[in-house]
């Protein structure tokens, strides 16, 4: 039988010398562009949430729902202007949003219908969390938490002589953290019933930060903090059994998967301030190192806020501005003498001569190389005239993965992960 070479359409970028990032495939959705968005949740890759306004200053409130992976959206929109910042489920039924002027909203049936509850505070709310119906949390500015027993029909505010603002609260089973302005961290081990302060190193968290953003795993905690948001935040971690730890982060939003697998979403605003650039960054290994896993430049990305929720490693949606993303497994393509008229690289293989012939759309081709899993290089061929098109023999490797390197005349590269079986 001879060997097969099958092209996967997720594209590797190589980026300097050592560091290779890999490209995720990420669609625009449709549907809300004329809304303000700020937070998406969703309960399967195909039913999502996402809250927002109907414009950015002095909008209604806006829950849009969409039961097809985003191809269509319900909106309800409040009665009062007020910015709909977080939402939580218990179950697919049962589900709060909050937001700005101490809005709380209850649906009993998956979003049919939102209830307004009393919150008994006109501060803006800013995230919520839950340990179950019987033990809701909300914090916002001012200091403010309250916490409602009963399904959130009734709020009592809890005082912990704070004042600063209030951005995150998170949960994970009985433990669970408060962030805030300047260096603001509460913790408590027993679903809120006593909350304490984290103290933190000022080697490791700068008094003057704000803590952001918070991402509880089965084991680990991260917060993003920093001064600056037009430079992004930097992250702090900390396991069961260690200290906290700091890391480079360039980031607005993070969410982590699991103890090691996370996504950190950053924007940078373009030179002339005429758009905004959105980088997808991820994590492997708890956040010590972070691979650029997208990017583009849009005008419809919003500076000031960003938000992701992961469904799992391949299902993913971000919002930002009025813009939505999705994030769905690639699908491989097999390449046996056929175009791939709408990249940059025309790649089949001869299955006779079991040799794989690159074409390229763009530059001449100066030189492609194969690495096996390991990073070591199995072949390489190098070109001296200005060829578009060479071919590589691959009929005496091994079954397995591979990535194929494609250097063009500019030096310009692009790299190709294959699989052989």
């Amino acid at each position: 039988m001879k060997p097969k070479l099958l092209l996967i359409a997720t594209i590797v970028l190589l980026c300097g010398q050592n560091f290779l990032y890999s490209q995720e495939t990420w669609q625009y959705l449709d549907g809300l562009n004329d809304q303000y968005l700020w937070k998406v949740y969703a309960q399967s890759p195909d039913t999502v949430y996402i809250t927002g306004a109907s414009s950015r200053y002095d909008g209604q409130g806006m829950i849009a729902k969409s039961t097809n992976g985003g191809i269509n959206w319900i909106k309800t929109f409040t009665t009062t202007n007020n910015l709909l910042k977080d939402i939580a489920f218990y179950d697919k039924n049962t589900g709060f949003v909050i937001g700005e002027k101490g809005v709380i909203l209850k649906t009993t049936n998956g979003g049919a219908d939102w209830t307004l509850k009393t919150s008994g505070t006109t501060q803006n709310l800013n995230a919520i969390a839950l340990t179950g119906l019987n033990n809701i949390w909300v914090v916002g500015d001012g200091g403010v938490v309250i916490h409602s027993i009963d399904e959130g029909e009734t709020w009592q505010k809890l005082d912990l002589q704070l004042t600063t603002k209030l951005n995150d609260i998170a949960f994970k089973k009985d433990t669970g953290y408060i962030a805030g302005n300047s260096g603001l961290l509460y913790k408590t081990l027993n679903a809120g019933t006593i909350w304490n302060k984290e103290v933190i190193s000022n080697t490791i968290l700068n008094p003057s930060q704000d803590c952001m953003s918070l991402s509880m795993t089965e084991n680990n905690i991260y917060i993003l903090c920093g001064f600056d948001y037009s430079y992004g935040y930097d992250l702090l971690s900390k396991s069961i059994s260690t200290d906290w730890l700091s890391h480079s982060c360039m980031s607005n939003s993070i969410t982590f998967i699991n103890d090691n697998v996370g996504y950190s979403i950053y924007e940078d605003i373009t030179t002339g301030g005429s758009g905004t650039s959105l980088k997808i960054f991820k994590t492997t290994n708890s956040g010590e190192l972070w691979s650029e896993v997208y990017e583009n430049w849009t005008s419809s990305i919003d500076i000031h806020h960003s938000d992701i929720y992961i469904i799992n490693d391949t299902v993913k949606y971000i919002v930002s501005g009025s813009a939505i993303l999705k994030s769905t497994p690639s699908t491989p393509i097999t390449a046996i003498k056929e175009s791939l008229y709408d990249k940059p690289f025309v790649i089949f293989q001869n299955p006779l001569k079991s040799e794989l012939t690159v074409k390229s759309n763009l530059q001449p081709i100066l030189e492609i190389e194969l690495y096996n899993s390991s990073g070591n290089k199995v072949s390489m061929k190098r070109m001296n005239s200005q060829a578009t098109e060479i071919m590589i023999d691959i009929s005496k490797l091994p079954i397995g993965v591979y990535l194929l390197k494609i250097t063009l005349a500019n030096n310009i590269q692009h790299v190709y992960k294959c699989i052989k079986n």
